[in-house]
């Protein structure tokens, strides 16, 4: 079944990574940026934060690919404010974990792989 035919459950999904783990929020986006499910704070513009993921992927994409190395799995965005990881999902979705300053890199990453492991999941049905 299509992820976006799924929308409220993978919107309630999100919510709960995000409470559960203490995050900022997540958004997915599609391929070329724009913006398909989130939970985020109210303040973000998402439409404006989904581009900059699809950037930031493409980027690294290409950065890797620059120095011959393949299957790129995720980016990391380190800042005084906590972490941006943004990763595909499902192959043809693009997701965007922010954290606060507190957050362990380590268990960011557990829920990194939740996420791609739910979303694949779901793509499958």
């Amino acid at each position: 079944m299509s992820i976006l035919k799924k929308k409220e459950e993978v919107k309630n999904f999100l919510k709960e990574l995000v409470r559960e783990n203490n995050l900022d929020g997540i958004i997915l986006a599609d391929m070329e940026g724009l913006p398909v499910i989130s939970y985020v704070a109210e303040n973000l513009d998402e439409e404006v934060v989904s581009a900059s993921l699809a950037a930031i992927l493409s980027a690294g994409d290409i950065s890797a690919s620059d120095v011959g190395k393949k299957g790129l799995k995720h980016v990391i965005v380190d800042t005084d404010e906590g972490y941006i990881i943004v990763f595909p999902v499902a192959n043809d979705f693009i997701a965007g974990v922010m954290t606060p300053p507190e957050a362990k890199l380590g268990m960011v990453k557990l829920v990194v792989k939740e996420l791609e492991e739910y979303m694949q999941n779901l793509s499958k049905k």
